[in-house]
């Protein structure tokens, strides 16, 4: 029996790499010693540490203590209900979340302590099960309190059945409590209790999870042991893993099943999952460090498989379930892999940067068969299996090896030019695209030769060289054999060859890879043009282009087109897959080991999935129907606060004017695809076209009074998703001057002031009369002066129509008088557009001239009807804002530095150039005046300081 225990814990485990992310203090969590974890209902996922509970976002982690009602920091557990309630047991007490804050479970106003290692449970309709201090609790919810009912030992009879000690509870979908009672295992049914002990299967542990399985066993996870008892069995059976590894005293157990429903536990230094009739291990040789232990599992909405670890935080398994890797660590003897090909034994051939390797058939690791070969370290980049059986390799050195299986021995059958691809044919044939043009070997002839293929000659003329540089080939359906250099594709029938020279939007794509579809057409990866399609009708090669976002600005180093129809592209950024209704791109954020692909990429194997070499190992991808798994994408608003005030978002907002900022803060709670992630939003009644932004910030300073509508969703680029629109009410209340009992009160005053003039003017008539018309004699006189003289001055500029500087330096001494008698702010901005004379130096002066015409339009389109902007000289400007001060005016500099550089400037009908500027901004402050020049000067040297540091930027004068 201990034999076959060994052979069942030996039997065929996969020993892949694991594709894994760790979080710690560098992204938020500042405690790495996770002791609990849970996904509520939005999606969020908490994790209780032993200093502090923490929430996480998937762009970040907010720390709950005991300024949000915890004051306990060490997290026991954590556990949500049908009803989405979040409850957190500690040494402390049990606590549920309300808003944004933690309130205490009191029994008769004590709190109620939950120990480490303890697991809630809850039913349906939301009742909670816990244990506290030796008693198995009911909590509901009556008008949002909580009313709490002792199940056990409820009855003195029963009580004394049971043993003294409670230790975790498990609630059954039909009623029944099972619950680690001392070192055994308790049965409780409300009315009656049964003890199971090591008579029944149950050996002396303390038990502290259980799991019902998909096929009615009930799993139990004590310290030191594990059990099962089938379904309507009186009998526990031992299923604890040999070789010792439950031995540690002290580590938080738990017990749970993965999506397909295997069961999962952890064990000393590794995770161990249940398949079939074994355990199987993972561990540091698969690339999981665990540190302390692993205290906690959870998987996300999404699927996604978190581990929680004591001292190295929290642990996500890219891709889990799905995704293999296989790298040297797995014996593979280099992490480049370049081909892959299974032969009739169920032998996994790999081609490496140093050599072949091989994966048999319920091995844990890959082994190397060095036999034969004379060099090891041969880039094999080709691999195949012939009719026979018999697998054949080919190097970038040339060499063509053939591998015995029965003697498990190489023998290189001939030496060739550098051999990038291979292929065997329904004819018993293999054949080599290589530097120096093609080869071609018939595996059925009693000997065996190398030789360029028949008929290939009468195709050769200067476009077409012997010595051509064949990349890849591919076998159609219906027999025919296509090979690609860089602009030329030959097509051979089995009798005759037919060549085709590539061309699109009359030039060369440069083509780098084919696959042949199932309808006999062509799938081309091109360098200058993408993805083409390509068919032949009545001998004349057609070519389509086909449209991918996922593809864009990415080199596609290899195609395959699967038995399901699907598309696979290998590029330098992750795979492409197409399953003929959309596209995706998966990269190491998926599980896949490794962004580059390598090689011949793609090899599908016998039960569909799909191998893919790359530049850091192998990926299997084993269901990729999985990967089309649509995402349940959406967003929420998680925070609006405008100073020191926060406020909800379950409502629409009513806000007094401020000229403070109303900040957004949007979230995703999506985990897979993080970085693919982008957000979209607008402010309905300010703004028409969408924003977006990776950032999921957003900020409106000043909001004008009005009704708005806040607008939001979030985008997959990688999976070509979008969630639902969302959208948020908002009213900005004006500021009490403008409105309308303020209004009628300035009505009311102006009348009464209306009729004291009138009565004064009626009394004095004469006087005023005299005194006005002399006035405007001597003001008609000033004015006529003044229009005489500024018409001479010529106001404004001849090149831009902006005012000239006499005009703005004059304009300037009156606004700042203005400014000093109303005692109100004024903002001035000299600006200088950056690297002016390179523009002139290499363009020339007329797109100089076309820079400063533009520049000035998108001043005058940003600025106020009250500012005024200015030539001051050369390519400098200044700008004057009356009535604004530094905080309030900030977002006008801001978008009159962002109307410069945000579009580039027609400088000819066929060119446009980027341009910036540099400003220099001053604050004039009527409390402590400065002259005109004084401004100037401070403004100059501001904008002295702004080139210095970098330029395209603003320096204000504190």
């Amino acid at each position: 029996m201990f034999l076959l225990i060994l052979v069942m814990w030996a039997a065929p485990v996969r020993s892949q790499q694991i594709p894994l992310r760790y979080y710690t203090q560098l992204d938020g969590l500042s405690n790495l010693s996770v002791s609990a974890m849970e996904s509520d209902g939005d999606g969020y996922i908490w994790v209780g540490t032993e200093n502090g509970l923490f929430r996480y976002n998937g762009a970040e982690f907010r720390r709950y203590a005991k300024a949000e009602g915890l004051p306990d920091p060490f997290v026991s557990t954590l556990h949500v209900d049908a009803q989405r309630r979040l409850w957190v047991g500690n040494n402390d007490g049990l606590y549920l979340k309300k808003g944004e804050r933690f309130e205490p479970v009191l029994d008769h106003g004590k709190k109620l302590p939950v120990a480490p290692g303890q697991k809630l449970s809850s039913s349906p309709d939301g009742t909670l099960f816990f244990i506290s201090q030796q008693r198995l609790y009911a909590l509901t919810m009556a008008q949002g309190q909580p009313q709490l009912q002792i199940l056990f030992p409820n009855q003195q009879s029963l009580a004394q059945q049971a043993p003294d000690t409670l230790l975790s509870v498990h609630r059954e979908k039909n009623g029944d409590f099972w619950l680690g009672c001392g070192s055994s295992i308790c049965q409780y049914t409300g009315s009656q209790i049964h003890v199971w002990d090591a008579s029944q299967g149950v050996p002396g542990d303390q038990w502290l999870g259980f799991h019902r399985d998909r096929s009615g066993q009930l799993w139990a996870r004590g310290e030191q042991h594990i059990v099962v008892l089938q379904a309507s069995e009186k009998h526990f059976i031992d299923r604890t893993p040999p070789g010792d590894i439950l031995h540690k005293k002290g580590l938080v157990t738990w017990i749970s099943a993965d999506a397909e429903g295997r069961i999962l536990s952890n064990a000393d230094q590794s995770l161990i999952r249940w398949n079939i009739d074994h355990w199987e291990n993972f561990d540091r040789k698969n690339g999981l460090k665990i540190a302390g232990g692993l205290t906690a599992l959870l998987y996300d909405k999404d699927g996604g498989m978190w581990l929680g670890s004591r001292g190295l935080g929290l642990i996500k398994w890219l891709g889990s379930g799905n995704w293999e890797s296989w790298t040297m660590a797995q014996g593979m003897p280099d992490d480049v892999a370049l081909s892959m090909a299974r032969d009739k034994e169920g032998v996994l051939h790999a081609g490496t940067r140093s050599g072949p390797a091989q994966l048999r058939p319920g091995q844990r690791q890959f082994s190397s068969i060095t036999d034969g070969l004379t060099t090891l370290n041969h880039q094999w980049s080709g691999m195949v299996v012939d009719q026979a059986g018999t697998v054949w390799g080919g190097t970038y050195s040339g060499q063509l090896m053939r591998y015995d299986a029965k003697t498990r021995v190489y023998a290189q059958v001939a030496s060739l030019p550098q051999i990038f691809r291979m292929l065997s044919d329904h004819q018993g044939k293999i054949w080599l695209a290589t530097m120096d043009g093609l080869f071609v070997i018939d595996t059925k002839a009693s000997k065996i030769n190398v030789m360029r293929p028949a008929g290939l000659q009468n195709l050769q003329s200067p476009q077409i060289p012997k010595a051509m540089n064949f990349r890849d080939l591919c076998l159609s359906p219906n027999g025919n054999i296509w090979f690609i250099a860089r602009d030329h594709l030959l097509r051979f029938d089995g009798k005759n060859w037919a060549t085709f020279e590539v061309s699109f939007n009359g030039q060369s794509p440069y083509m780098s890879a084919v696959s042949c579809t199932t309808g006999n057409d062509l799938w081309l990866g091109t360098r200058q043009a993408g993805l083409l399609r390509a068919s032949v009708n009545n001998g004349v090669l057609q070519l389509q282009q086909q449209e991918s976002p996922v593809l864009k600005n990415k080199i596609i180093f290899s195609l395959l087109e699967d038995s399901r129809g699907w598309l696979w592209a290998g590029t330098d950024a992750g795979i492409a897959v197409w399953n003929k209704k959309q596209w995706r791109l998966f990269n190491q954020s998926n599980g896949f080991v490794w962004n580059e692909t390598n090689g011949d990429s793609f090899y599908e194997d016998n039960d569909a999935a799909m191998w893919v070499a790359t530049s850091n190992g192998i990926s299997h991808i084993l269901k990729p129907e999985k990967l089309f798994k649509e995402l349940e994408l959406n967003t929420l608003i998680e925070n609006i606060h405008r100073g020191e005030e926060s406020y909800s978002s379950d409502k629409p907002l009513e806000l007094a004017w401020s000229p403070q900022p109303l900040e957004l803060v949007l979230a995703s709670l999506n985990f897979r695809n993080r970085s693919a992630l982008e957000f979209h939003y607008r402010l309905s009644g300010l703004e028409e076209n969408w924003s977006s932004s990776t950032t999921p910030k957003v900020r409106y300073t000043a909001l004008e009074p009005g009704s708005y509508r806040f607008e939001y969703f979030v985008s997959n680029t990688d999976a070509q998703q979008s969630s639902a629109i969302k959208s948020l009410a908002l009213i900005i209340q004006p500021p009490w001057w403008r409105t309308t009992w303020f209004y009628m009160l300035i009505a009311v005053a102006l009348l009464m002031l209306i009729f004291i003039l009138h009565s004064y003017r009626l009394r004095r008539l004469t006087a005023l009369q005299a005194r006005t018309e002399a006035i405007v004699k001597e003001r008609t006189r000033e004015l006529e002066m003044s229009r005489e003289e500024l018409k001479v001055r010529a106001l404004r500029d001849g090149l831009t129509s902006a005012w000239n500087r006499s005009a703005m330096l004059e304009m300037m001494e009156m606004e700042l008088g203005k400014a000093q008698r109303q005692q109100t702010p004024l903002l001035l901005a000299l600006l200088d557009l950056d690297h002016f004379k390179r523009i002139n130096d290499t363009y020339g002066h007329p797109a100089g001239d076309a820079v400063l015409i533009e520049v000035v339009r998108r001043l005058n389109a940003t600025v106020r009807q009250s500012d005024a902007v200015g030539r001051y000289g050369g390519e400098e400007f200044l700008i004057i804002i009356p009535g604004l001060d530094v905080s309030h005016g900030k977002g006008l500099i801001e978008r009159l530095l962002k109307s410069i550089r945000e579009k580039e400037i027609a400088i000819s009908d066929q060119q446009s150039i980027a341009v910036t500027s540099s400003f220099g901004v001053i604050a004039f402050d009527p409390q402590n005046p400065m002259t005109a020049a004084e401004l100037i000067s401070h403004a100059d040297q501001a904008l002295y300081r702004s080139k210095q540091q970098g330029r395209n930027r603003v320096e204000y004068v504190e």
